[in-house]
């Protein structure tokens, strides 16, 4: 699940998450049986020295010593994502459950209500057909309709959230795991771009997952932010991201009140993102806003209009610690921190112009080669500039992946 593509009722709905609630004894399982293979070879190499006993077999169990560590190493990492996998497992049943009763009760409703994919519950006769209906019941009965709406929409509302939650703490916990993988693994598990600018983008674009995962906002400041948006629902995030909210809506008297134009400006730039490329069909435009030149778009555009609202420097804080959910692929990593530094310079250079304008300009340096996409590539998927693709035509990366070695 990423920014630009929320989880939606329809996708839950077809969820089944039988292989997910079966992963956690495998991966214990596998673990067994590596750590076993490992033990095997190295009682082979240290017989060895029967009948290899020279500086060239010395040499020899010193190298496989270091691989042994390694191996062992990887094999901790394996049997340490069984708990996390387990607990996310459980928590995506419990909400898929919620949805699926609650979904139920909708369709057997007597207030002909209906759901849309975002878990917003409406009603297809307004609360005035009701009173129309009946004078002398139809209050009454508007009234239960309303109560029984927001009630059916909170269930699945919530149960969203509550999945989006514990996948993001399920990120950040495989993350924290797969950076305890020695360096020499990791390097092995990731593939470089033969090009040495591209090669050089990757490693320097890379950020370390955070070590603690919060709720945010909560208690005074969500009462504020709601007195504004009544359904507004807090998410998790790292506690360097919620830090530097917490930094902007302090800042200063108004605040809040920044951190409602900093919520604007989000919800903004994927809008803005959706209809950047109007001439893709909806396959591709969907495409593009996962790992493609509209997700390029909406990462840059984004940090241009945080620049020129915010300033560089705390944009800069802000977008570094967005990334710090842990897993995500290197590519993926270096795309996003790549492109958000992109916007930054445009939103610096271009303090006082229009949305629209910096709209276009963010158009512009994509179409001149500035921005990074990702390509399709023999390992699945690669970091390429952006006239490298064709919009649409992106490779998609998986959801986890192992991170690079040195993140700052």
């Amino acid at each position: 699940m990423t920014d630009a593509n929320p989880i939606r009722i329809s996708t839950v709905l077809e969820w089944k998450l039988s292989a997910a609630q079966r992963l956690p004894t495998e991966l214990s399982s596998l673990a067994n049986i590596i750590e076993t293979d490992v033990e095997a070879a190295n009682r082979e190499v240290q017989n060895s020295r029967d009948f290899f006993d020279s500086a060239a077999g010395d040499a020899m169990r010193s190298r496989f010593e270091v691989d042994r560590r390694n191996a062992l190493a990887t094999v901790d990492a394996v049997d340490s994502m069984a708990a996390p996998v387990r607990e996310v497992a459980s928590q995506f049943d419990t909400a898929t459950a919620t949805i699926r009763d609650t979904v139920r009760k909708i369709e057997a409703s007597e207030y002909q209500l209906f759901y849309k994919d975002d878990g917003q519950v409406l009603s297809r006769k307004s609360l005035m057909d009701w009173i129309d209906d009946n004078v002398l019941t139809g209050l009454t009965k508007s009234l239960s309709v309303e109560r029984t709406r927001r009630a059916y929409q909170s269930a699945l509302q919530g149960a969203l959230n509550d999945i989006w939650t514990a996948d993001f703490l399920y990120n950040g916990k495989i993350g924290l795991v797969l950076e305890n993988l020695p360096e020499s693994v990791r390097e092995a598990l990731i593939s470089i771009p033969t090009d040495p600018e591209l090669a050089r983008i990757l490693r320097e674009n890379q950020v370390a997952a955070s070590d603690t995962t919060v709720v945010f906002p909560s208690g005074d400041l969500l009462d504020k932010i709601r007195m504004f948006a009544p359904e507004f629902e807090p998410r998790a995030m790292s506690k360097e991201e919620a830090a530097a909210l917490v930094d902007l809506a302090t800042s200063s008297v108004d605040g809040p009140f920044k951190l409602m134009e900093f919520y604007a400006i989000q919800d903004e730039a994927k809008t803005a993102a959706a209809s950047a490329f109007p001439n893709l069909s909806e396959k591709e435009n969907e495409q593009s806003l996962s790992d493609g030149h509209s997700d390029a778009f909406r990462h840059a555009y984004w940090n241009a209009r945080m620049t020129q609202e915010f300033g560089p420097e705390w944009t800069s804080t802000f977008a570094s610690a967005h990334e710090m959910n842990g897993s995500n692929p290197a590519a993926r990593e270096a795309m996003d921190l790549y492109n958000n530094q992109l916007g930054r310079a445009i939103g610096a250079q271009n303090s006082d112009a229009s949305p629209e304008e910096l709209q276009q300009k963010v158009l512009e340096a994509i179409n001149n080669n500035q921005a990074i996409v990702i390509q399709n590539s023999p390992d699945g998927g690669q970091i390429a500039f952006s006239n490298s693709v064709l919009p649409g035509k992106n490779a998609i990366l998986p959801g986890g992946g192992i991170p690079m070695p040195g993140g700052k």
